[in-house]
């Protein structure tokens, strides 16, 4: 009799062996996902604010993209109207006698 409840008794603690070592598994598992679930929100966020931070750095670059291409239109009108308007006293004046063609020096005479 005294076998039979030590067995019983050994069995009993392997059986509650095995069921805290199961219990303490899922837990482990659980706290690793949210682990995991944490780590990777952490990640998401900073990598939304690593886009905020470029899309900032593209939003003054096309800024100043746009003040270059308005500058540059401005030099554009000025070049243009300097073109059509030339200085007092640098054009040619024409009129005058119209010098006749040159004859030929080499044509024979007959």
């Amino acid at each position: 009799m005294k076998r039979i409840s030590l067995f019983a008794v050994a069995a009993l603690l392997f059986a509650g062996a095995q069921l805290h070592a199961q219990a303490g598994t899922k837990q482990d598992s659980t706290k690793k996902a949210t682990s995991t679930a944490k780590s990777a929100a952490k990640t998401a966020d900073k990598a939304a604010q690593s886009a905020k931070a470029d899309a900032k750095v593209a939003d003054k670059a096309a800024d100043k993209a746009a003040a270059s291409a308005k500058t540059a239109t401005k030099a554009a009108a000025k070049a243009d109207s300097a073109a059509g308007t030339a200085p007092k006293g640098t054009k040619k004046k024409s009129g005058g006698k119209k010098s006749a063609a040159k004859k030929d020096s080499t044509a024979k005479k007959p």
